[in-house]
């Protein structure tokens, strides 16, 4: 059995440099294992090996060599080492050149890189991942469970060293336990204090433990955290002679998890309480300078300023309390206390749509009349009596269990109150980062009754009200009524493009996103889906470069539900895997039209259980907030899960949402789901007025004909597999041998294998190998297996 473990796509690799190339470049930080690697690579050939930075480095002079081995190689500093290796390299093309470097290649050797003459395995080359990590324990002897591969996975990060010292200790029969993880961990960062901190002159060490307080920098946070004028030429040196840091972006970086977990053990013997509280607090003030809030309140806490953690709550609140950041700044509105948010206007009014918006509106209410007392002491010309009056007037407009049919009386009522001077109106998020206006921040389907009406009433006080989170607006949520209503709006929306450039420059992001996402849902209405895709990733495209990162979580949903319409499962998958929420237990109420998503998407996976348990926490919130649109969606995707398990049950969701639909004549809101839906209404008692029933059923079958595929489940074995089969299939695509399989299950060998016989048949392969595939196309296994 070999010594070291070598991971199948190394080998490949170093078949592939021995065979066309002439440089195989590691490049990767300590503790990858370059050096034992490419021992156990290079065993058997005839191997010249230097060490670059000794006093006595030269090239050979003698034959006898076919590969030139140099370690340390971002230590080859002077130029005429450098053009004398480069020189080699050119002229002796039968020799081959193995360089380990902690380091990047260096720009001189890029030529070779560029020709196809020089590979690089860095760090994410080298690094285990799962099935290799399970592999190099059974080399090694060492039986481990799925759940103990997690947490190993979990502590090293896939780093070959912690997973060698981890492998040794279990090899010597102890279990996998904390005792054994603190052991392996003492163990690393001891090889990496030798091996790489203590090489380091006094100026970088300081530098790398100051910087491993934060998860993340750039240059200039950099420079403000640790205060040293040579900052920029410090972070240049070690991106170029180390490669300990992962990149975020261009200018952003991180250290590697392991890495950094050695900093702050380090920092932890060398530094103060009082010094890391000085460089959280710089960190703060970085943060606090972009106004990137969340980030300054966890460092200001982290610091133990506790002044200027309530001075940033008050000024968010004031600023942004459209988008005041509730869920990320929880805690620290949860830390305040209580005398110091009954003394701010702003606090107040965030606390009270901080309870509303986690539907504790008991506790929402009791602030609002908290701020309303506080109104009501101030004298008519204080100035924090008219910002308590101000927030009043914003809570009652914003706060989701306000009833939007008293919004008709509230948005005059307050529009003459502006117009006094006896309020200014903080600003608004309308849509509450949402591709919709009906329903965005509010549900406005009880206006959607009087659209025609409205518009011509209380257009003007609106706009007036929400000064640029108004322009545009009017125009918008009326088309939207109408579209939502079945109507053909290509007369409205032409002149709501020609509006965009001015919503751009004197409105707000979110009317952007809105009218957007109403074209975007026209062309998909209309079996545009590729046009709706290349807008979407165009408006994405744009708010990234603007940084209106915020908005990308909606947008990401959005493209996904594109992504199902079209039928392109792998992209929808995607986004399930990395970007859903997927925590059902946690309701965010913000990111319900991500949950949305992910119920669609788990339907189409045929996880009807799944779809309803996402979907579960969101009927309340939709029934106390009166958000009917919602509730429409919920009903119908609850109607599909259910026909789906074949439970009668599905009739009374897709009554209910039929009803509501029909109450304010919505026909988009449930003909979306086209191919989905239409066997529910085709097999359900046809209730309700007939014109607009004829209506939906014929924008159904229209939708259906565009996308036939929408939600629909992997088609599944000709024979259902059973428990049993689905157990041992797991156990085939875990590469499991028929042997194991019978022990794991406590069944016989012949038993196994009828078992194995059964299951290819059914699934209509003849191989194991194939099986896998089969079972991850039809979604019948997890992904990672």
């Amino acid at each position: 059995m070999s010594g070291i473990f070598i991971k199948p796509t190394v080998a490949e690799q170093f078949r592939a440099f021995l065979a066309r190339g002439r440089v195989l470049f590691f490049s990767a930080p300590c503790g990858c294992g370059k050096t034992a690697l490419a021992e156990e690579l290079l065993k058997g050939k005839a191997v010249y090996r230097l060490f670059a930075g000794e006093a006595d480095f030269a090239f050979p002079q003698e034959e006898g060599w076919d590969i030139l081995l140099i370690e340390d190689f971002q230590r080859l500093q002077e130029d005429a080492e450098q053009k004398a290796l480069c020189e080699w390299i050119r002229n002796y093309p039968e020799k081959r050149f193995v360089l380990l470097s902690r380091g990047t290649p260096p720009g001189y050797l890029m030529a070779f890189q560029y020709a196809g003459l020089m590979q690089v395995l860095d760090t994410y080359a080298l690094l285990f991942d799962r099935e290799e990590t399970r592999s190099f324990f059974q080399e090694k002897g060492v039986k481990i469970t799925d759940s103990e591969l997690t947490k190993i996975m979990e502590l090293t990060s896939g780093f070959p060293l912690g997973i060698a010292i981890t492998a040794r200790n279990m090899a010597q029969g102890r279990p996998l336990s904390s005792e054994l993880v603190a052991q392996g961990f003492r163990e690393v960062f001891h090889y990496f204090e030798t091996a790489v901190y203590r090489q380091f002159d006094l100026p970088v060490r300081r530098f790398l433990l100051e910087l491993s307080l934060f998860e993340s920098f750039d240059l200039k946070m950099v420079r403000m955290v640790s205060g040293d004028p040579r900052a920029g030429e410090l972070l240049d040196w070690l991106q170029h002679n180390t490669t300990m840091m992962r990149y975020d972006g261009i200018q952003k970086f991180h250290f590697w998890s392991q890495f950094r977990e050695f900093l702050l053990w380090e920092m932890g013997r060398e530094y103060s309480e009082e010094k890391r509280r000085i460089l959280f607090n710089r960190g703060g003030l970085y943060y606090e300078l972009k106004e990137e809030y969340p980030h300054a309140l966890d460092c200001y806490t982290k610091g133990g300023d506790y002044a200027k953690v309530s001075e940033l709550l008050t000024r968010n609140a004031e600023q942004h309390p459209g988008m005041g950041h509730y869920y990320e700044l929880e805690k620290h509105y949860r830390g305040l206390p209580e005398s110091e948010i009954l003394a701010s206007p702003a606090l107040m009014q965030g606390m009270s749509m901080l309870c509303s918006l986690e539907a504790d509106y008991d506790a929402s209410e009791r602030w609002y009349e908290e701020l309303k007392q506080f109104a009501h002491r101030c004298g008519k010309q204080d100035a924090a009596g008219k910002q308590a009056r101000s927030r009043l007037a914003w809570l009652d407009i914003s706060l989701p269990q306000r009833a939007v049919e008293k919004l008709t009386d509230t948005i005059p009522a307050v529009f003459q109150l502006m117009r006094n001077k006896e309020i200014t109106l903080p600003p608004f998020s309308v849509t509450s980062t949402l591709p919709s206006i009906m329903n965005g921040g509010k549900d406005f389907s009880a206006w959607s009754k009087r659209d025609d009406f409205l518009y011509q009433t209380i257009r003007i006080p609106v706009e007036a009200v929400l000064g640029r989170d108004g322009v545009g607006l009017a125009d918008c949520s009326v088309a939207e009524s109408k579209f939502e209503k079945g109507e053909d709006i290509s007369a409205r929306i032409l002149p709501l493009v020609s509006r965009m450039n001015e919503i751009q420059r004197n409105g707000t992001p979110d009317m952007e996103f809105a009218a957007t996402g109403l074209l975007i849902r026209s062309q998909l209405a209309s079996g545009q889906s590729e046009d709706a895709r290349q807008m979407l990733e165009t408006l994405r495209l744009h708010f990234c470069e603007r940084g209106l990162t915020r908005f990308l979580p909606n947008l990401d949903a959005m493209l996904c539900r594109i992504a199902l319409h079209a039928g392109d499962i792998d992209a929808a998958e995607l986004w399930y895997r990395e970007k859903a929420p997927r925590d059902p237990l946690h309701l965010n109420v913000m990111k319900r039209y991500q949950y949305l998503t992910q119920a669609m998407v788990e339907l189409a996976n045929g996880k009807p259980d799944a779809a309803l348990l996402t979907l579960a926490p969101l009927e309340d919130y939709c029934k106390t907030c009166a958000r009917h649109i919602d509730g429409i969606h919920i009903h119908i995707l609850n109607a599909i899960a259910l026909y789906r398990k074949r439970e009668h049950t599905w009739q009374t969701h897709l009554k209910e949402a039929l009803a509501v639909a029909e109450e304010y004549r919505f026909i988009r809101t449930i003909s979306v789901y086209g191919a989905a839906v239409l066997p529910l209404l085709e097999e359900s008692d046809r209730e309700g007025e007939r014109k607009w029933q004829k209506r939906l059923m014929a924008e159904v079958r229209r939708q259906a004909a565009y996308y036939p595929a929408f939600l629909e489940p992997p088609i599944a074995p000709a024979e259902e597999l059973t428990a049993t089969e689905l157990q041992i299939l797991r156990l085939i695509c875990a590469d499991k041998s028929n042997a194991e399989i019978g022990q794991i299950m406590d069944i016989k060998l012949t038993t196994v294998k009828t078992h194995v016989s059964h299951i290819l048949d059914k699934l209509d392969v003849s191989r194991r190998s194939e099986a896998k595939t089969v079972a991850k196309k039809l979604r019948l296994i997890p992904e990672h297996l």
